[in-house]
């Protein structure tokens, strides 16, 4: 591994170095999009009343300079050969996205011009592409984009989610950023919220840094967690999408028993087959195999590859 491969960066970006003609994909640490009403509703109203802060009527648009900002807190990517990919934040870049869509449809009623649509996607050698790439979540995308709604065919549970999350945004604009007040919010969007770009540039710093952002206080599920440890030990790219695939259709296979159901399977089949140990009833036991796959069995299944017959490879691939 390279002096660069052990490197990581951290740079303070607004929403306009962020987006503006970025490509970003989504990386198979990160789960499908899942962000429920609440929490578009709580990053509508945050921008919103930031913003309503500090405008007042009769501003010039230079004041917007000197405005409060807002800051939206971290994303990870992994850089290699030039394509970053989002290990950690998607689910707040794609919530972006939906919101600068939103923007755009609505600056079109207002009867408004102005320009911001390099954050939603680009163009090169004649191809417009969105800045960023899931491939299944595109054409969703482009009708959000040129119709302001989208019927969903399938059952795509990103898809489903982000069609819901367009409707909640819909709702949730306030109607006193109306004409007058909408080129302001947009500068002050573009330039004054904030984001942290960490940058790693191998899969197991990536994944290091995946795991303590979102291990402490389980922010994503034991089973999420799992997946990203597990493919993160693929070493061949079309193996571990392959694997990626397979993965991501057992889980919503899963999901259409209860919301719960994969971590209700994982912790029964490992208890199973692996749950030697159990912690004895008298005070001040420790707990065992049985409580800790009962609790957090992404943890159990990466101290215990050897009892599962699993060897890591040189920290790549699972044998």
């Amino acid at each position: 591994m390279s002096k660069t491969d052990h490197k990581i960066d951290a740079n303070a970006r607004n929403l306009c170095e962020v987006l503006h003609e970025q490509k970003y994909t989504v990386d198979y640490f990160q789960r499908e999009y899942s962000w429920e009403q609440k929490h578009i509703v709580q990053l509508v109203n945050d921008l919103t009343t930031t913003f309503l802060n500090e405008y007042t009527p009769g501003d010039t648009r230079s004041a917007v300079e000197h405005y409060n900002g807002y800051y939206l807190g971290p994303f990870v990517v992994s850089s290699k050969d030039g394509i970053k990919s989002i290990i950690d934040g998607q689910q707040r870049l794609t919530s972006l996205t939906l919101f600068l869509i939103f923007l755009n449809n609505l600056q079109k009623k207002l009867g408004l011009k102005e320009s911001f649509e390099t954050l939603v996607f680009s163009e090169k050698f004649g191809k417009k592409s969105f800045n960023i790439q899931v491939e299944e979540r595109m054409v969703c995308l482009d009708k959000l984009f040129h119709e302001g709604h989208y019927q969903v065919p399938t059952d795509d549970e990103s898809v489903t989610n982000m069609v819901a999350r367009y409707a909640n945004i819909e709702d949730e604009f306030p109607e006193k950023i109306n004409a007058e007040a909408f080129p302001y919010f947009l500068d002050w969007l573009k330039n004054k919220v904030i984001l942290v770009e960490i940058t790693a540039y191998s899969d197991d710093n990536a994944y290091t840094i995946f795991e303590s952002m979102n291990d402490r206080g389980l922010n994503l599920t034991s089973t999420e967690m799992l997946k990203g440890y597990i493919l993160s030990r693929f070493g061949e790219p079309k193996d571990r999408e392959k694997a990626n695939q397979f993965w991501k259709e057992s889980i919503q296979a899963l999901h259409k028993q209860s919301k719960e159901e994969d971590q209700q399977f994982f912790q029964a089949w490992l208890r199973s087959q692996y749950a030697d140990t159990i912690r004895q009833s008298k005070a001040g036991s420790s707990n065992e195999d049985f409580e800790k796959i009962g609790t957090r069995f992404h943890s159990w299944f990466r101290d215990n590859l050897s009892k599962m017959g699993l060897v890591p490879c040189h920290s790549k691939g699972l044998g």
